[in-house]
């Protein structure tokens, strides 16, 4: 299964509001990846993050929808082949956890390793990997370092090593 955390403007766009500039080297490599998931017929799951309502109080709401939207390379990929998960804060909340839980469940449970992939590192991606790691604890989780990104190259490095502390196998793209 692939897990694609927050592919949105915010990060991925230069206009958007945390723009990192590492995700302009793992764009081509992320709608790769995605792609393979479709042609293999693995399940893909995706995250939005959508703003709490008092980023209105300090930026426009434009602003906002634009960061909240999906970064067009990998719009209809995700649309056309992925499940939506939203979040306002940082993971699945409880009720989207229980629902991946229920539509996933068989496929975890077939030992089927479930990888990460998105920005950002240190925040959303560690963040996402605690609550499915909770969800199916016995599930093999791969985080590959290729495809991720973070606006803190220190942090970035950071939540690496810790995620390869905690039972996350970390992988690169082959080539």
């Amino acid at each position: 299964m692939l897990v694609a955390i927050d592919l949105q403007n915010d990060i991925f766009d230069e206009r958007g509001s945390g723009f990192a500039k590492w995700t302009g080297k793992i764009r081509d490599g992320i709608e790769e990846r995605i792609q393979r998931a479709i042609d293999e017929g693995e399940p893909i799951i995706y995250t939005r993050n959508l703003y709490p309502d008092f980023e209105h109080d300090e930026r426009s709401t434009e602003s906002i929808r634009f960061d909240e939207a999906i970064f067009p390379q990998f719009r209809k990929l995700l649309e056309n082949h992925g499940d939506e998960y939203t979040k306002t804060f940082y993971g699945i909340p409880p009720e989207e956890a229980q629902s991946l839980k229920d539509t996933y469940y068989q496929d975890v449970e077939s030992n089927r390793p479930i990888e990460f992939i998105g920005a950002e590192t240190n925040i959303c991606i560690l963040a996402n990997i605690m609550v499915i790691q909770n969800i199916f604890p016995h599930a093999e989780l791969l985080l590959n370092k290729d495809l991720v990104a973070s606006t803190s190259d220190d942090l970035h490095d950071k939540a690496i090593e810790l995620l390869s502390n905690m039972n996350v196998t970390i992988t690169a793209t082959a080539g």
